[in-house]
Protein backbone atom coordinates (compact mmCIF):
# COMPACT_ATOMS: atom_id res chain seq x y z
CA UNK A 1 0.00 0.00 0.00
CA UNK A 2 3.05 2.31 0.53
CA UNK A 3 3.86 2.31 -2.74
CA UNK A 4 0.67 2.98 -4.41
CA UNK A 5 0.06 6.17 -1.67
CA UNK A 6 3.56 7.13 -2.49
CA UNK A 7 2.93 7.25 -6.56
CA UNK A 8 -0.30 8.84 -6.03
CA UNK A 9 1.14 11.94 -4.11
CA UNK A 10 3.91 12.21 -6.57
CA UNK A 11 1.51 12.18 -9.05
CA UNK A 12 -0.45 15.13 -7.77
CA UNK A 13 -3.71 12.58 -6.98
CA UNK A 14 -3.12 12.33 -3.56
CA UNK A 15 -2.39 15.32 -1.56
CA UNK A 16 -0.85 15.77 2.50
CA UNK A 17 -4.29 15.53 3.70
CA UNK A 18 -5.16 12.41 1.93
CA UNK A 19 -1.83 10.83 2.52
CA UNK A 20 -2.57 11.33 6.61
CA UNK A 21 -5.54 9.91 5.82
CA UNK A 22 -3.90 6.30 4.76
CA UNK A 23 -2.20 6.45 8.21
CA UNK A 24 -5.47 6.86 9.98
CA UNK A 25 -6.87 4.23 8.22
CA UNK A 26 -4.12 2.03 9.32
CA UNK A 27 -2.50 1.77 5.36
CA UNK A 28 0.84 3.52 6.31
CA UNK A 29 2.65 4.35 9.17
CA UNK A 30 3.35 7.56 10.71
CA UNK A 31 6.76 7.10 9.80
CA UNK A 32 5.83 6.27 5.83
CA UNK A 33 3.71 9.66 5.85
CA UNK A 34 6.87 11.53 6.95
CA UNK A 35 8.48 9.81 4.30
CA UNK A 36 5.88 10.21 1.64
CA UNK A 37 5.64 13.86 2.37
CA UNK A 38 9.42 14.69 3.10
CA UNK A 39 10.33 13.11 -0.45
CA UNK A 40 12.79 10.75 0.97
CA UNK A 41 11.91 7.98 -1.87
CA UNK A 42 12.84 10.41 -5.10
CA UNK A 43 9.34 13.05 -4.69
Amino acid sequence: MFETIRRLFQEGKLTEAGVEAAAMKGWITQEQVREIVEGRYGR
